[in-house]
């Protein structure tokens, strides 16, 4: 005789969490279903989201909230232990690249936000505080529901020991990209823009520096908290970087591009160097 095995009860916590944050993509989906379908919603120029570059970024964009609704019942429910946890981590480490700067962010955002928009902007002025505002609220309860899963499925990580070496050429290399990063957005922090795209770069620039310190010093101390600011800043460079290529080339602004590249690559190469010294158990 088969006993069925009970499946453990998810706390209202963790589900208020989950739900929360899914109801946080919906502004943002609503915006990019208009668009693609043809909609107006929160355009005075229905024409900028007309063109095949535009249709394809709107797809794009629209999926990742897609992906971040799946993410959020994947970290909730038991099914998402299942899943091969390179699926799991891609997407939440490019995801925390790109939300944990809008969150850290976000008094600056929120500033520019309430200056006068200019008149000729294709888009309403409450456009940028549903867009930003989502994000934010993304940040918060997607990367609290991945902590509370993360905590279940690697609690080694916190209670292990580090494994044993050095950091390597990746993480050297890695070392070296984020302070070309520091460097970069440090100067681009001070050139035109608005107060928000300066401090995303004032953030990037201080993750990327704090990532960087924190793998030249993996060996010494606890490993979780290097690993959070490896984690944090090396995504920030990765999805930042990505993202600013992405748009470099759509709009033909190449000047910015070196330093990004260098920025993605010291992404990927710093998260590598740490992942390989993961704790084990004793």
């Amino acid at each position: 005789m088969t006993t069925a095995v009970a499946t453990p009860k998810i706390s209202s916590a963790r589900l208020i969490v989950c739900y929360a944050a899914i109801l946080g993509t919906l502004p943002y989906l609503t915006l990019k279903a208009s668009w693609v379908t043809g909609g107006s919603l929160g355009l005075r120029d229905p024409s900028f989201v007309d063109s095949d570059l535009m249709l394809f970024a709107n797809l794009l964009t629209g999926g990742m909230d897609v992906v971040a609704v799946v993410l959020a019942l994947a970290f909730t429910y038991s099914w998402g232990r299942r899943i091969a946890a390179p699926l799991v981590l891609f997407p939440i480490w490019i995801g925390t690249g790109l939300l944990a700067p809008i969150v850290l962010d976000l008094p600056v955002i929120v500033a520019d936000l309430m200056k006068p928009q200019p008149a000729g902007t294709p888009l309403e002025n409450w456009v940028w505080a549903v867009v930003y505002g989502g994000f934010a609220w993304q940040g918060v309860l997607l990367l609290t529901a991945f902590v509370l899963y993360a905590r279940d499925r690697w609690w080694f990580v916190v209670t292990g020991t580090v494994r044993p070496g050095t950091i390597g050429v990746a993480g050297g290399l890695g070392i070296a990209a984020a302070l070309v990063t520091a460097i970069g957005h440090t100067i681009w922090a001070f050139g035109p823009g608005g107060m928000a795209a300066r401090g995303q770069d004032v953030v990037i620039a201080l993750l990327g520096l704090l990532a960087a310190v924190a793998l030249a010093t993996v060996s010494r101390g606890r490993f979780w908290p290097r690993l959070v600011l490896v984690w944090t800043g090396a995504g920030a460079m990765a999805g930042s970087g990505a993202w600013g290529l992405f748009s470099a080339f759509t709009m033909g602004s190449a000047g910015h591009v070196p330093v990004l590249a260098v920025q993605v690559t010291g992404g990927v190469l710093m998260m590598t160097s740490i992942l390989r010294r993961l704790p084990h158990t004793a």
